[in-house]
């Protein structure tokens, strides 16, 4: 009995002792407590678009973006998304979303189109891409590199691009950073202003 009381003690001694040298066990992934860690994490995204064109008017909105990560921890990729606001003059016309490039697979980009009800400053939609989880995470100090994007309708109808609040006229044709397109982290907002 007492060799046996001996042994526990020694055992729960060796744990103890192993714990304050190497630290508690790390939380698995997908566990509450890194689930809970993503919306302070986030506070480092911040979105860069650049121009492709300058039309207007003109038939397709393109937008090219990167999402960058200046904080000190890794974003999973799945819970981000992004706003980009525009005035679709034309909604008897069906609108397209095409992803032309993304160094994440275009494959891992998904894209739905909202209608503002009501309308804001220079919008009255928005098309809101989002992430699977093959699209991996955002390290610290790393970004999803370019995302290649074009909104238009089926039948090629005109946007008036000056009525589009995420529209970027620059001439540099230079990644920026830019506040009229919006970041979300499981839907709390992270980067930019959205339209008034």
């Amino acid at each position: 009995m007492r060799k046996g009381r001996l042994n526990a003690a020694i055992i729960s001694t060796g744990i103890l002792a192993a714990l304050l040298a190497f630290g508690a066990v790390p939380a698995a992934h997908g566990s509450t407590a890194q689930r809970g860690a993503a919306p302070a994490a986030a506070a480092g995204l911040r979105v860069q678009d650049r121009s492709h064109d300058n039309d207007n008017p003109d038939n397709t909105l393109y937008a090219l973006y990167q999402i960058l990560n200046s904080g000190t921890a890794a974003v999973p990729l799945s819970s981000v998304t992004m706003r980009y606001w525009f005035t679709n003059e034309n909604s008897a016309d069906p609108l397209v979303f095409a992803c032309d490039y993304a160094q994440v697979n275009c494959a891992n980009i998904t894209s739905k189109f909202v209608t503002l009800s009501p309308a804001r400053t220079k919008a009255n939609s928005y098309v809101e891409l989002g992430f699977t989880a093959a699209a991996g995470s955002v390290a610290p100090g790393q970004g999803t590199g370019e995302i290649q994007t074009r909104v238009h309708h089926v039948n090629w109808s005109n946007f008036n691009t000056t009525e589009t609040y995420s529209f970027i006229s620059d001439p540099s044709f230079v990644y920026k950073d830019t506040q009229t397109v919006t970041v979300y982290v499981n839907g709390a907002l992270v980067w930019g202003t959205e339209p008034s």
